[in-house]
């Protein structure tokens, strides 16, 4: 079933017409001309967004945006279990310099950082604390580096 839904999803971010909204057995799928796309039901809803839409995406102070990246698309989870949002973003600066941001970032939330990893070309950080659970991975590819920042908790 989940992978019916992330199927879902991607197909209606995809689509770029006007407002449409469906519902089927007590679950809404709909999706805006903006770029985004929600299926939700009475145990939550899961959206996704991608180009102006993406733009869009709230990050807290413990995980802000990366300093002057581009963030290409998001997938939002709501349900009882609380917030969960996963991130693309893209920048010229290096890898090491992703790591070296959020690696501050994240201690300065109350977070203890766990995993690290960082090289010219890839990276990875963890942390978590204060009921907050935080990652940033990426690499880099034709000179830019995408990382995907994962994020919840309040």
């Amino acid at each position: 079933m989940r992978v019916f839904v992330i199927f879902a999803l991607a197909g209606l971010a995809a689509c770029g017409s006007s407002e449409e909204s469906t519902t089927i057995g007590g679950t809404t799928f709909a999706q805006g001309s903006d770029g985004a796309a929600t299926i939700s039901n009475e145990n939550g809803s899961l959206s996704a967004t991608d180009g102006a839409a993406a733009a869009n995406t709230q990050f807290p102070d413990y995980a802000p945006k990366y300093p002057g990246a581009t963030v290409e698309s998001a997938l939002v989870s709501n349900t009882d279990e609380g917030k969960r949002t996963m991130a693309v973003l893209v920048t010229d600066d290096s890898m090491e310099s992703v790591v070296a941001f959020y690696r501050e970032k994240f201690t300065a939330g109350g977070m203890e950082v766990g995993m690290v990893h960082s090289s010219a070309d890839s990276g990875m950080i963890s942390a978590e604390g204060n009921g907050r659970k935080v990652s940033a991975t990426g690499g880099v590819q034709d000179g830019k580096t995408s990382f995907t920042l994962s994020f919840s908790g309040e």
